[in-house]
C-alpha cells in the first residue's frame, strides 16, 4: 500500500486555510472510498491502526485532519468553528477524494459530524459507521467538554506522560496496548520548548467552553438514515442510551448497534476486534425488505 499526505485548501468566509488530509492507497484498484472523520481533539493519526487493515483490504482510506486541529489551519476565532464550518469542510473533501463507492466512518464527535452531513447534505453514501457518539446533549457531554478544556492548558514533562493522561481520560486499563495509544497520542499533541500540549487552535476551545450547557439533539438524523448505519459503542461508553436505541433500531431496518465493544471512549477504533467488525459491515450484503 501507498500511504500519502497533502494539503486541501479550505475557504470558510473571508479566511483561507490548508487542510492536512492522511491518504492509505491500497496496491490494487479500490473497492471503495472510505473517510474517516476523528474525534473533537483528534487528528487524522487517530485511524493509524484502522487504515492500514482497511487498506490491505482493497479500500482507499482517506483521513482529514479537522481545521484548528493537528498540522491544519488554526483560524483563531471561535466563529470559524461551527457546523456550518465542519461540513463545509466535508464537502470540499468529498468532492475532491469521493470514488464510485464512498463509506464514512466518524468517530466520537467525528461520528456527529458525519452523520449530520450524510443527513443534510445527502451525500451519496455507501455505509456509515458511527463509533461511539453522544446523540443528544447530557451531563456526560458536558464532562467531555470539561475535560478537553482542561486538558488544552495542560502541559507535559514527556510523552509518555500524554499517554498516561490520555490512557486515564479514555478508561483503559493496563491490558490495554500500549502502542495503540501512542499512535492516538501522535497527532493529538505536540512538543514546544520541552513541553508537550494538545495540538488545537486556542479558539476551538474558547468555542466548546461557551457550548457547555447548551442542547442538541442528532436522533432525528438517524432516524432517517436509508443507508446502512452501523453504531459502535464501548461496554463502559457513557454515551449509550438503551432504550432510545433498541427502539430506532426496530424502527429503522437499516441500523444495526453493537454496544459491548471493549474500551471506554471512542477506544474501539484501536481494537483488531473492531477492524475486523467495520470490515464485515462494509463487505456484508444488506438484507432486502421488500
Amino acid at each position: 500500500m501507498k500511504v500519502m499526505q497533502e494539503d486541501l485548501l479550505i475557504a470558510i468566509g473571508s479566511q483561507r486555510g490548508k487542510m492536512l488530509v492522511k491518504i492509505w492507497e491500497p496496491d490494487g484498484p479500490s473497492r471503495a472510498t472510505v473517510f474517516c472523520i476523528h474525534e473533537f481533539a483528534g487528528s487524522a493519526d487517530d485511524f493509524n491502526y484502522l487504515a492500514p487493515i482497511m487498506a490491505a483490504n482493497g479500500y482507499k482510506v482517506v483521513c482529514p485532519e479537522m481545521i484548528g486541529r493537528g498540522r491544519s489551519a488554526y483560524f483563531g476565532d471561535k466563529k470559524y468553528y461551527v457546523l456550518e464550518s465542519y461540513l463545509r469542510t466535508l464537502g470540499v473533501l468529498l468532492e475532491k477524494y469521493h470514488g464510485r463507492v464512498n463509506h464514512m466512518i466518524g468517530s466520537s464527535w467525528g461520528a456527529i459530524i458525519g452523520l449530520v452531513f450524510a443527513s443534510v447534505i445527502k451525500m451519496n453514501t455507501g455505509r456509515i459507521i458511527l463509533n461511539d457518539p453522544c446523540l443528544q446533549s447530557s451531563g456526560q457531554l458536558d464532562e467531555l467538554r470539561a475535560t478537553i478544556v482542561d486538558g488544552s492548558s495542560r502541559e507535559f514533562a514527556s510523552f509518555d506522560d500524554v499517554v498516561t493522561y490520555l490512557k486515564g481520560i479514555y478508561g483503559i486499563d493496563e491490558n490495554f496496548p500500549r502502542q495503540r495509544i501512542v499512535e492516538a497520542a501522535t497527532g493529538k499533541f505536540i512538543e514546544k520548548d520541552g513541553k508537550w500540549r494538545l495540538a488545537i487552535d486556542p479558539a476551538v476551545v474558547e468555542g466548546v467552553q461557551a457550548n457547555i450547557g447548551t442542547d442538541y439533539n442528532a436522533y432525528p438524523h438517524l432516524e432517517k438514515m436509508q443507508v446502512p448505519v452501523l453504531l459502535l459503542f464501548g461496554k463502559h461508553s457513557a454515551y449509550y442510551e438503551k432504550e432510545k436505541m433498541d427502539a430506532i433500531v426496530a424502527r429503522n431496518t437499516h441500523i444495526t448497534c453493537v454496544h459491548d465493544l471493549d474500551g471506554g471512549h471512542a477506544i474501539p477504533m484501536l481494537t483488531h476486534h473492531t477492524a475486523l467488525l467495520v470490515l464485515g459491515f462494509l463487505e456484508a450484503r444488506q438484507p432486502s425488505f421488500a
